[in-house]
């Protein structure tokens, strides 16, 4: 009986351990299932929620835009300015916006004071002309005066030079030859006197002549020797004294006048200039009066102001006095040399003048377009074209912040219905498009992030499981939004709001 209990008992536990077995394996299948039903649940899930927050790339347009405050201004302007050398005051004055045609009078300036003064200056030019004509018949008398003085002087000194011309080669020689043949002769006279005297004494003493005959014979010979010596004295006095004291009066008279010719020049030049100076004097002040007068009678036509070309007549206000109230022009106001007393705009051709921040002004550029609106008419702007930009910035100051700004004009172009809308000094706003690209690819601001120090976006995987990075090139950014210039094709599919993490 002991072996029947034994082998029942073994089949009872053999057989608990194969349902364990199988239990074990029923849970175990089981849980692989509910594993594997999770997983799928959660995988679903995940691809639905990436879907959600994928964003398909296409292009589109990307615009950016400033508006600025302008004002329009006519590109041509006849600006009428006071011609009139006094500060006179406007007696008539048309009003402002009048349609006027060329060669209208449009203001009449007060010319009283003017003519005041210039009938003053009317007398004292007719005493300047009475003073100038003295001075010049002075100028003309002093001339003859000085022309005799020094033709007398010229007459003087000529005659004393052929004075001592002809003493030295005339006068002198000749009486030196007089001398020379006086006292030749004399020699001759003297010999033969003492020939004489010989003979008669000879004779004398042989008894054939008297005493008387040789006194006589004596007395010749003594006469004779006294006229030679006589002669001979002459000859050396006019040689030693007389000629040299002639020669040094003569030369001394010529010397002299010389001096005195260059003394009458010279006097003559002082005074010739003394009257020159008294005329061209006397003349400066005729034209001084002659200027005077001149720039009077040109002021009294310079007070009656005319158009100088068909249009519509505006005052030159500025702009600043204007808006706090201050008008420099209208009548009764005094207005002073080459003020600006009104303008005739040509209001054909119109531009805008506004400020450009300088952080934008290197995007602007002479002929781009851009767009003006007027009040009231912001639904159909004026197309413009930027002529010029100026070459430096103006400073203002805002909340106590510097802005430098580059004024810029541009040309407007208005339609037939536009240009009834335009008038000058007219505010309006300019609308200048910095960016306009209309096969952009733009992505949200939040798409961008940066990898590595590199911006990317997330891109999906091929199978979806997980995010891939992109690195592409950003450039403008405008309104949370970023064109991509590179990296990016149509149609690919990327994070709309990525987490760098």
């Amino acid at each position: 009986m002991a072996a029947p209990k034994n082998s029942f008992y073994a089949r009872a536990v053999a057989l608990r351990g194969l349902l364990c077995c199988r239990w074990r394996l029923l849970l175990l299948i089981c849980a692989i299932g509910a594993a594997a039903a999770g997983f799928a649940t959660a995988r679903s899930g995940d691809a639905n929620g990436l879907q959600s927050r994928l964003l398909t790339v296409q292009p589109s347009r990307f615009r950016i835009t400033r508006e600025c405050s302008g004002l329009i201004e006519p590109v041509t302007t006849s600006v009428v300015q006071s011609g009139c050398h006094w500060t006179v005051s406007i007696l008539s004055l048309v009003p402002e916006g009048t349609e006027v045609q060329a060669g209208d009078v449009v203001c009449v300036l007060d010319s009283s004071e003017i003519q005041e003064f210039l009938r003053s200056r009317e007398i004292s030019l007719i005493r300047a002309n009475a003073a100038v004509t003295a001075s010049l018949k002075s100028e003309e008398l002093q001339r003859t005066a000085a022309e005799r003085r020094l033709s007398d002087a010229q007459f003087a000194l000529q005659s004393a030079e052929m004075d001592l011309q002809q003493y030295v080669h005339g006068t002198h020689p000749k009486q030196v030859d007089k001398l020379d043949r006086d006292l030749q002769l004399a020699e001759t006279q003297k010999q033969s006197a003492e020939d004489e005297y010989a003979f008669t004494r000879r004779m004398w003493m042989t008894g054939v002549a008297n005493r008387s005959e040789v006194d006589a014979a004596g007395m010749a010979l003594t006469n004779r020797s006294v006229q030679a010596g006589r002669l001979a004295g002459q000859k050396e006095l006019l040689q030693k004294f007389t000629d040299p004291r002639t020669r040094r009066r003569l030369e001394y008279n010529v010397d002299h006048l010389k001096l005195n010719l260059a003394r009458t020049d010279l006097a003559n030049s002082l005074a010739e200039t003394r009257y020159r100076m008294i005329s061209l004097s006397d003349q400066r002040r005729l034209d001084i009066y002659e200027r005077y007068a001149r720039t009077a009678r040109e002021s009294i036509e310079a007070c009656t102001l005319r158009a100088p070309r068909a249009g519509r007549v505006t005052h030159a206000n500025s702009w600043y006095n204007r808006s706090r109230g201050v008008r420099t022009i209208e009548e009764g106001r005094s207005v002073y040399y080459s003020q600006a007393i009104f303008e005739i705009p040509d209001e054909h051709e119109l531009k805008i003048s506004f400020g450009l921040d300088e952080t934008l002004v290197a995007r602007a550029v002479p002929g781009m377009t851009v767009d003006v609106k007027l009040p009231g008419f912001e639904q159909s702007p004026v197309r413009a074209a930027v002529k010029s930009i100026s070459n430096f910035p103006k400073q203002r100051w805002t909340n106590g912040v510097e802005i430098r700004e580059y004024m810029v004009e541009a040309l407007l172009y208005p339609t037939d219905e536009q240009r009834a809308q335009l008038h000058p000094q007219q505010d309006a706003t300019v609308e200048i498009t910095l960016t306009d690209d209309p096969q952009a690819l733009v992505v949200p601001k939040d798409a961008v992030v940066r990898r590595n120090g590199r911006p990317c976006v997330l891109v999906p995987s091929a199978d979806q499981s997980e995010l891939l990075p992109l690195a592409v090139t950003p450039g403008e950014v405008h309104d949370g939004e970023v064109m991509i210039l590179e990296g990016l094709t149509a149609g690919m599919q990327i994070v709309r709001h990525a987490d760098v993490n």
